[in-house]
């Protein structure tokens, strides 16, 4: 069986999004959503409030979630790791029986533009910003870190997703997406952009290194 067949079988499969300023949680199905639950909330409290109403409102317990789909980043470390040991939580209550999927924000929102954005940028940590390119139109992109004036510069025409942390309010630009998970197809968006995994991990990417230069300086000796 195929994964796409076998992710098809997944009666609740859970999307869980910290990766705006609003957390995210959804049961999806094959091209549309059964029930998307925001909670403005911070991820400490968002994070239990959205998966807890939404499986009130759908009239069904955690332990019938079959599926994962984890949104690794980026986006606040702090909310990555509070949705990560959530969902950890759920593998336990499941004894590990639970299909987990990562995607990265970046490739799930070039699914909410038709047709999908050259260029998409997100901030990083302070000071970079990471930008993602599809030249084959591959549902999953490159990414890259620049900092963040060479990004904006390089990349002018990019469409910018906001900062979950509401540090900054982001470039000067009216090129934002507004990241919703309603804007996708449910599943056979999320399927392209999705990775099968035996274990979640948060994307943390390490920004370039450059070695300052220190200049070398000798001194004649008074003798010399």
């Amino acid at each position: 069986m195929s994964a796409e067949q076998q992710v098809m079988s997944f009666e609740n499969p859970l999307v869980l999004d910290v990766s705006s300023p609003c957390v995210q949680a959804g049961i999806a199905g094959e091209t549309g959503w059964r029930k998307i639950v925001d909670c403005p909330a911070p991820p400490m409290q968002g994070v239990f409030q959205s998966v807890t109403q939404l499986t009130h409102e759908l009239k069904i317990s955690a332990n019938e979630i079959d599926a994962v789909f984890f949104c690794a980043g980026p986006g606040s470390t702090l909310g990555l790791r509070l949705a990560l040991a959530f969902v950890k939580t759920l593998q336990w209550q499941r004894k590990n029986d639970l299909q987990l999927f990562s995607y990265n924000a970046l490739d799930l929102a070039s699914q909410m533009i038709d047709p999908p954005p050259h260029f998409l940028q997100a901030p990083f940590r302070m000071g970079w910003r990471i930008i993602r390119s599809s030249p084959d139109a591959n549902p999953i992109g490159q990414k890259e870190i620049l900092e963040t004036e060479e990004a904006l510069k390089k990349f002018p025409s990019s469409i910018h997703l906001e900062d979950p942390r509401k540090k900054s309010s982001g470039p000067q630009t009216e090129n934002f997406l507004q990241y919703q998970l309603k804007k996708v197809r449910g599943l056979s968006a999320l399927l392209s952009v999705s990775e099968l995994t035996e274990e979640l991990t948060i994307y943390s990417p390490r920004p370039p290194e450059f070695k300052k230069w220190i200049p070398q300086i000798q001194f004649l000796s008074p003798d010399g």
